[in-house]
């Protein structure tokens, strides 16, 4: 029986503001060590140096990555506020996350949200969408200090529910960090596969695949035997 639906963020809820081959291109410009790097990579390596713990301000995180990463540093720059700034200003909910979370909530489920993410990007996203509000649980990267597929993480979802693995229903757009991660721990897991999709890809198949959320109830309806 299935009693928390867990959710990512990004690409799942609502829209990632990263451009990742844009980004890696800068990275790698220039760069032979680069050469051999591939997308998801560079996915990774972003979210270890980003997304484990807290900046103050948009100018420390913009020193660090910088430093972190060889590359174009006037284009990265500009890139960085574009994504961190312009892109953020205008986020939103994917058309089908806010019907889904409504119908969950009023069915009786507790929602987790767990996600990688930079503490300046979820700060600025729950400022114009209040998106915390929808969660009885926020499961953030640099709060927790591991990303997914960690399971760090998803204990920490299993831990503040105090629920079986088995009991929770993990949704989200990465194969590697969402799927595998959820898997790993023996949660159920749902893979939301929506247009320009992930490029975090694992070789794994996923128990349940998605094209939109409001399909949620088929899911949920097979694995509690209704």
């Amino acid at each position: 029986m299935i009693k928390v639906v867990v959710f990512d963020l990004w690409n799942t809820l609502i829209p990632t503001t990263i451009d990742w081959p844009l980004v890696f291109s800068l990275v790698k410009k220039n760069n032979p060590k680069n050469k051999d790097v591939n997308v998801g990579d560079f996915i990774r390596r972003y979210e270890e140096v980003t997304q484990l713990k807290k900046y103050s301000t948009f100018e420390e995180f913009r020193s660090e990555f910088v430093k972190s990463f060889d590359g174009d540093a006037f284009l990265l720059e500009q890139e960085l506020c574009e994504i961190f700034i312009n892109r953020l200003d205008k986020i939103h909910f994917f058309e089908d996350a806010l019907f889904a979370l409504k119908k969950l909530k009023k069915e009786g489920y507790k929602i987790a949200l767990l996600t990688n993410t930079e503490n300046l990007a979820f700060e600025k996203v729950n400022s114009v969408l209040n998106i915390s509000q929808y969660f009885d649980f926020l499961g953030l990267s640099y709060e927790i200090e591991a990303v997914k597929p960690d399971k760090k993480m998803y204990l920490s979802v299993i831990n503040h529910f105090n629920v079986k693995p088995s009991e929770c229903l993990m949704i989200g757009d990465s194969l590697r960090s969402d799927i595998t991660g959820a898997v790993g721990v023996g949660m159920h897991a749902a893979w939301i596969n929506r247009p320009g999709k992930s490029y975090d890809l694992a070789k794994i198949t996923p128990e349940f695949e998605l094209n939109t959320l409001k399909d949620i109830d088929n899911i949920l309806g097979a694995l509690n035997g209704k």
